[in-house]
This record gives structure tokens, sequence and C-alpha cells, in this order.
């Protein structure tokens, strides 16, 4: 909308409808900027304001500024995000990549950013709702850009016989459904299965071993 940088004097400021948060500023009888209300009032804008090329160029800034701020409250009140989802989101949408830093920045200083917690939440809800393996959650959290030291301390709590002993429920589920079936193919699916869901080797190793002699003592029957 901006059409002269030469200022001059601010002749009327209009609400652009009854709930919008967004003005028209006209300089001069002519509309010039559209701004949101924060940018606004931030700026002390009022009728009758005589404003100077550089002021306006300092507008133009703060409207770009507040932009990248809405976009990403937008983005982060769906649910919680990593750093590194919320920089990419960011510059998917071409803005300065100096705004996206200073607001990544200011999400993190105001609690809306926060990847240690983001990793402790993460691998609660993947083990509990998902029963998924370490190795899995942890792949997960390096895709979404955690640093390893947040990733190291959210699974630090995790002992080996818990993780074994949820490698064996989820293996057994899987067993019920395909007993009936020869054990080289049932050693295949469910060793795959487990691999898959992020268990350890070594674990996997066990439980297959259990569930032989489970599935050679029911055929003995």
């Amino acid at each position: 909308m901006v059409t002269d940088m030469n200022g001059g004097m601010i002749t009327r400021i209009e609400r652009k409808s009854a709930l919008s948060k967004r003005y028209l500023i006209y300089f001069n009888g002519e509309p010039l900027l559209s701004i949101h209300e924060d940018v606004l009032v931030k700026q002390g804008l009022y009728k009758g304001m005589e404003v100077e090329a550089a002021k306006i160029r300092e507008l133009l800034r703060a409207e770009e500024f507040n932009q990248v701020r809405m976009a990403a409250l937008r983005y982060l009140s769906y649910r919680p995000r990593t750093t590194q989802e919320l920089r990419q989101y960011l510059t998917k949408k071409d803005f300065s990549a100096g705004y996206i830093d200073q607001i990544v920045e200011e999400m993190k200083e105001q609690g809306y950013l926060n990847d240690q917690q983001y990793a402790k939440d993460w691998v609660e809800e993947r083990r509990n709702r998902k029963s998924y393996g370490i190795n899995r959650i942890k792949n997960e959290l390096r895709q979404k850009g955690i640093a390893s030291q947040w990733i190291d301390e959210a699974i630090s709590h995790v002992e080996e016989n818990e993780e074994r002993q949820l490698a064996l429920e989820v293996a057994k589920r899987r067993y019920l459904r395909i007993c009936h079936e020869p054990w080289s193919k049932i050693e295949r699916k469910i060793g795959q299965f487990l691999l898959y869901r992020g268990f350890p080797m070594g674990i996997v190793y066990e439980i297959l071993q259990e569930l032989k002699w489970q599935h050679q003592r029911e055929g003995e029957k």
C-alpha cells in the first residue's frame, strides 16, 4: 500500500472493520500504511502527527516484525513446537532471517519455546501412548532439532528393565495375532516390528528367545 515515502501529516487513522486489529494510516489525505493495532499503540501514532520519511521506514520495519511475531504465536498456539520447527515455519513464509532470529529468542524468553521440556514431554507421550522404544524416540527428537544434551537428559530416567518390559508387552500383543504361524515367520515379523518400534537389538533378541520357548511349549500341548 505504501506509495509515498516522503512523509507528511497523519490526516486519518481508520480501523479496517469492527473486528479487525488492523488500521489504515492516511498521510495528506491518502491511505499510505496498513498496520497492526500493536504497532499503532507502540509507535504512538495519532491524527495530526507529522511523520518524516525515516519514521515511515521505521513503521514498515515495526509492522514486518510484528507480522513475524503474530505468525509465530499462531503457530505455537496449536501445540508445543521445537525451536527448529518454528524457524522452518517462519522461513517458509519468507520473513527476514534477522527478524526470525529475534522472534525465536523472544519466544524462548517468554517460555513459548523450551526444547528441554519438549524433549521430556515427548519421551513420556511416545512411551505411554505409542509404546515406542528409546531408539525411535531419540531419532524423532533429533529430526525435530533437539540438542543431544536435552535428548540424553530426557531419556536418562528410562531403566533397561523398564525398556525390556515395554518391549515384551508390545511383542506379546503382536504374538497373539500371529501365534498360529510357524516360528520362523513369527520371529521375523516380531523382530522387525520391535526394531521398527525403536527397541535395542539386545532386548529384541532376549524377547524373541522367550517367545520361542513359549511357542514351543504351546506346540507340545
